[in-house]
């Protein structure tokens, strides 16, 4: 799952041309928004009310979540999974899980049991990334014009 962004190419060729200093501000606001990406997927895994089915296993009381819901923890795997990291350019970045039930919990439909992580931290968040960033770019490109 990516943002999109109008004239992507143009906009990674200006980019690119920005003296190191100008990108690396840019790179620090990416950063950000891959922590709180990162932040808001695990808060919204462990926590939060569940409407699953209860099972026990062993001597617990486990609530899952419903179809449709964030994933709810059970073993952790999945929180203890997540990562992110920025590319080498700083100026993209990565977050996500490489467990193989991750991307099983968010590509199946809800209907057939999906339980999306990553879209609906994405969407939370979308806004305010991108606004962030859109900022960062736009005193990034300003003051490096002034020199």
């Amino acid at each position: 799952m990516s943002m999109r962004v109008r004239n992507v190419s143009r906009l990674e060729r200006r980019l690119r041309a920005l003296p190191g200093r100008y990108r690396d501000e840019i790179g620090r606001e990416i950063a950000v928004s891959l922590v709180e990406l990162d932040a808001h997927a695990k808060t919204s895994i462990q926590g939060g009310g569940r409407s699953g089915r209860l099972y026990r296993r062993r001597s617990i009381v486990h609530q899952a979540s419903a179809p449709g819901e964030y994933p709810k923890t059970d073993t952790g795997q999945l929180v203890a999974s997540l990562f992110f990291r920025m590319a080498s350019d700083k100026l993209s970045g990565f977050f996500g899980s490489m467990l193989g039930y991750a991307r099983h919990l968010e590509l199946k439909a809800a209907e057939k049991g999906g339980r999306p992580w990553l879209s609906p931290t994405f969407q939370a968040k979308e806004a305010g990334i991108r606004a962030r960033i859109r900022e960062a770019v736009r005193k990034a490109t300003r003051r490096a014009g002034n020199g």
